[in-house]
């Protein structure tokens, strides 16, 4: 293998000389082929400082004997610049270029004059303190705040200690599982309850002075609905809420109650009646035979001495201390008193003899014991009668309406007259069904008359009027008073038929039984007859 070996000797100016001396010997020291060395000589002083030195990129500057990645020094790795110690790694530099990101120190002083270092591992485990007079860390070994926390530190961390105050230290809710309730509110009057194993909750308002009911698993107490009162207690109940009530003595009572205390101390005695109001009896204040249905009680006991009866009877005293039985006799009878020290009987009732004083007409009587010849007895009240003496010879018996006496009268006022069964006069106004113009009228008369006014239009040639109901029916006569002198001989209004309640009245042509329209405010005078 040949080696090539050449130097280059250079003057530079400003009194400097550079020496390339390429793979061979040189006069410096033997290098591999593959470098060159570079030997820059000051001729004046022997530095020759440099303002710029420049390396290709992804190039090494290595010291010792390695070169290249295998040394040590600094490289260029696709624009990274990055460091390795002997027997080290290849490190990046901090990228911000602030300083090395392995460093095992904490630098005290500028990096220029790093001269003062502590290691870490010299310190103790614990909170690292400044010291501002030589600015050497120490650890901070102050206040222990055993089973308190630290509330603030002074500027050389002297701890103020403290206990937790609930209402300023801390926030939110405390939980149930943290000892607390887990609620931040909860109803006025209630209590809390687990609904859950965790969870508590306000139970609803508890009604004062009532029972607390449990709810279950999951539901918080609740009042129970009602207080009772004096007169009740509290009744259980296996399926539900209990309940107040008034003691029940057939179905919440056992045993016998004593006579001591107000029972009979016999469970087979029995007491009946009374059912609609509380009742007294009074027992004598001695020990004596209740009187039974066993035998019939005797008149010296308060009893009849009888067992049976038939339906009617009556009993009297037969005697001082003895009762009869009076039977029952025919519909009608009345009994009658036999007098002082004499029995009674069934009879009839003398009227002459059984009766005194007068009948009123509240019992169906009068009330008067004696009349007038010719009075009339009439109702002046509701509950009384009245004598209406007879008048002058020719009066008649006049109403005066409902609820007013009558009256005698030499005038006779009548509204209708019937004559016989079927005849009949009346003095009614009619009402008008039909006809006689557009909005006629009828005015009564004071007699079996009235008046029927046509009303406007000029076209109607007959009508209908309504009347009272007769037995068979009605006869109308009728005059046209404003016919003129020039048609009353060819011109006449009459009846063409009726009914039992109505009669139809026509306008005629006499010469021809032709309808002829009335003229326009005809007035009619219409007299009817029933019949």
């Amino acid at each position: 293998m040949s080696i090539l070996r050449f130097s280059l000797g250079l003057v530079l100016g400003g009194g400097a000389a550079l020496l390339l001396v390429g793979s061979g010997t040189s006069p410096l020291a033997a290098q591999s082929p593959s470098q060159i060395q570079l030997a820059i000589n000051q001729l004046v002083t022997g530095v020759t400082p440099f303002t710029n030195l420049r390396l290709a990129a992804s190039s090494y500057q290595n010291w010792g004997s390695g070169t290249g990645a295998a040394g040590y020094g600094f490289r260029d790795s696709g624009g990274v610049i990055q460091v390795k110690s002997s027997g080290g790694s290849w490190t990046t530099v901090d990228p911000t270029g602030s300083g090395d990101l392995d460093a095992s120190y904490w630098t005290r002083v500028a990096e220029a004059t790093l001269t003062d270092e502590t290691a870490l591992g010299a310190l103790a485990t614990g909170v690292l303190l400044n010291t501002t007079t030589t600015g050497v860390p120490t650890i901070y070994t102050g206040t222990s705040c055993t089973n308190q926390f630290v509330r603030s530190l002074s500027a050389s961390a002297a701890a103020t200690c403290a206990t937790v105050d609930l209402l300023t230290d801390t926030a939110s809710t405390l939980t149930v599982a943290r000892g607390g309730t887990g609620l931040t509110t909860g109803t006025s009057g209630g209590i809390l309850a687990f609904t859950g194993t965790g969870t508590l909750a306000s139970s609803g308002l508890l009604t004062a002075n009532a029972l607390v009911l449990g709810g279950g698993a999951g539901v918080a107490p609740v009042p129970l609905g009602s207080l009772g009162t004096t007169t009740t207690v509290l009744h259980g109940n296996a399926s539900g809420a209990p309940t107040f009530g008034a003691v029940g003595l057939t179905t919440d009572v056992s045993g016998i109650l004593p006579g001591a205390n107000g029972g009979t101390g016999n469970g087979f005695f029995a007491v009946t009646g009374p059912t609609t109001s509380l009742k007294t009896f009074t027992f004598p204040d001695a020990s004596s035979t209740v009187l039974t249905t066993n035998a019939a009680v005797t008149t010296a006991q308060g009893g009849t001495g009888f067992t049976s009866y038939t339906i009617g009877d009556l009993l009297q005293a037969s005697g001082a201390t003895t009762l009869a039985k009076l039977a029952a006799t025919f519909t009608g009878n009345a009994l009658i008193s036999g007098g002082v020290g004499t029995v009674s009987s069934w009879g009839k009732i003398g009227l002459t003899t059984h009766v005194s004083g007068t009948l009123g007409p509240t019992n169906g009587g009068t009330g008067f014991a004696s009349y007038t010849v010719g009075d009339l007895l009439y109702a002046n009240s509701t509950t009384s009668l009245a004598r209406l003496t007879a008048p002058a010879l020719g009066e008649v018996l006049i109403s005066q309406g409902a609820a007013t006496a009558p009256i005698w009268s030499s005038t006779a006022r009548l509204t209708n007259l019937n004559l016989g069964a079927n005849l009949a006069l009346s003095a009614t106004a009619p009402t008008i069904a039909s006809g006689f113009g557009t909005s006629p009228s009828i005015t009564a008369g004071t007699a079996a008359a009235f008046r029927v006014d046509v009303g406007t239009g000029g076209s109607a040639t007959s009508g209908v009027i309504g009347l009272p109901t007769a037995a068979t029916g009605w006869n109308c006569t009728v005059e046209d008073l404003t016919a003129t002198t020039a048609n009353a001989a060819d011109r006449r209004t009459v009846q063409v038929s009726s009914t039992t309640a109505s009669a139809t009245l026509e306008n005629q042509t006499i010469s021809t039984g032709a309808a002829l329209a009335w003229a326009a405010s005809d007035i009619l005078a219409v007299s009817c007859v029933a019949f």
